[in-house]
């Protein structure tokens, strides 16, 4: 089969993030004026706002009675001033890609002890989100995480998402490699019908809603040289050497959809999903794919893909 370059190839990124009015059913009687606003109120006979120390904040309120949560079949009530401040939920949503600039050879992987060795560190800070990469290609294995310290050659990170459990302790593919996750486009490079490619994104939220949140991607198109030549969506879940095809994958603890690659396409999808309140980061990531043949039309190939986070309700 004869090979056609394909020069490059270049998705962006269009980074859309909803973010939903939260508006508490616990404030349907709220008291209002022009310029004045009461949510919630109560009668008791102490308690303060902000009471503060060097190390400690404390907001108490004395003198309530039967006060918490409590709900029937068709009613939920929540009693007491203090309750309030639960309603106002938040949500904190980064999205960053692999900088391909930052790639790094490593020899050492260890999920147990959350590090990783590589050739050279100058790439890498303390904060740094990182994504490694074992056997760089369409089957590649992946791990990420936030780096915590940073020991003669030695990484180590809070900890590993994605699928750690299947990278190997010494790879020998010699195509292994960190990047650091920051960058704001995603590029394929050049791609041959020979050759698939891959690039790596990572999602992180944060978020106290109480019944969790969800990530969603969609793009505003095929992925494009123009309005009629543009490369076809995987089908069958996997995009493979020799066939020409275009998705992705996503890994990770709150990842949903995992174990096959997907189409892009303009109807929303989910990618992560989370039922329950923390504050704790979770991250999610996806790794884009694509392979052509020799009969792919030459020319540079975008497009835009969204990603938008809710409250679920």
């Amino acid at each position: 089969m004869s090979s056609r370059l394909i020069p490059t190839m270049v998705i962006i990124f269009s980074v859309t993030l909803f973010f939903l009015s939260f508006i508490s059913i616990y404030t349907v009687n709220a008291m209002s004026s022009a310029s004045y606003q009461i949510n919630w109120d109560s009668v008791n006979s102490g308690g303060i706002d902000v009471s503060t120390s060097t190390n400690y904040l404390l907001r108490d309120t004395v003198g309530e009675q039967a006060t918490g949560f409590s709900s029937s079949t068709n009613y939920t009530t929540s009693a007491g001033y203090r309750v309030g401040d639960q309603n106002v939920a938040s949500l904190t949503f980064f999205l960053g890609t692999q900088e391909n600039n930052t790639q790094t050879p490593y020899s050492v992987f260890s999920a147990s002890s959350k590090t990783v060795v590589v050739s050279s560190v100058s790439n890498f800070s303390v904060n740094d989100l990182i994504g490694v990469v074992e056997n760089l290609g369409l089957s590649q294995r992946i791990a990420f995480g936030k780096i915590l310290s940073i020991s003669g050659l030695t990484i180590t990170v809070d900890t590993w998402e994605g699928a750690p459990n299947q990278l190997s302790s010494t790879p020998s593919g010699g195509n292994d490699f960190v990047y650091r996750m920051d960058g704001s486009s995603a590029s394929l490079g050049t791609l041959s019908a020979i050759m698939g490619k891959t690039s790596m994104t990572m999602t992180r939220v944060t978020s106290n809603a109480q019944n969790g949140y969800t990530v969603y991607v969609n793009d505003d198109g095929n992925l494009r040289a123009s309005p009629s030549t543009h490369i076809a969506n995987v089908v069958g879940g996997s995009v493979i050497v020799g066939s020409e095809g275009y998705g992705a994958q996503v890994y990770g603890s709150t990842a949903t959809g995992i174990g096959s690659d997907f189409p892009f396409s303009t109807s929303t999808r989910a990618i992560q999903y989370s039922n329950t309140t923390t504050l704790l980061e979770e991250r999610v990531g996806l790794v884009y794919k694509a392979s052509i043949t020799g009969n792919t039309p030459a020319g540079n190939y975008s497009q835009k893909v969204y990603y938008t986070v809710t409250p679920n309700y």
